[in-house]
């Protein structure tokens, strides 16, 4: 029996995404240094990011309301083998429940030592308070919030 074949494949591809109107509204808002959420009219769940329908109800959520750039980090996880175009690694990726959100948000997060991976997960445990640190130029994108750190 042969070993499987296998050979390498490189994709290096730029592209342009349509956000559409939720998501248009929500990088415009990180532009802003603001954070948007909308909210079911139904069930009164806030998304952050936003959704255009409730993935429960399947009505339109409308109603939008700036959330404050800070939150509980729910969970994370180590990044320790990079890829191109993205952080240095190690870095973390946590998922933040934002004051007023009913989902999490992921996104870096920083304020960890990793130079003994045995005790990473100690340092920043489940609902440690977070706060977003802002990019000093923001261009209406995700990274428009640079990481989040350590609130305390």
């Amino acid at each position: 029996m042969s070993s499987p074949l296998t050979q390498t494949v490189h994709w290096d591809l730029t592209y342009d995404v349509h956000l559409g109107s939720t998501w248009g509204r929500f990088m415009q808002g990180l532009r802003e240094q603001k954070i948007l959420a909308n909210s079911c009219p139904e069930c009164s769940r806030t998304f952050v990011p936003p959704q255009a329908y409730c993935e429960s109800c399947f009505v339109r959520t409308e109603q939008w309301t700036e959330l404050p750039a800070e939150g509980d980090l729910e969970v994370f996880t180590v990044v320790w083998q990079g890829f191109t175009g993205g952080p240095k690694p190690p870095y973390a990726v946590g998922g933040i429940r934002l004051a007023g959100a009913d989902t999490l948000l992921m996104h870096v997060v920083t304020g960890l030592d990793f130079s003994d991976p045995s005790t990473v997960r100690d340092q920043l445990p489940h609902g440690s308070r977070v706060r977003a640190v802002w990019a000093e130029d923001r261009t209406g994108q995700i990274l428009d919030i640079s990481h989040f750190e350590p609130a305390g």
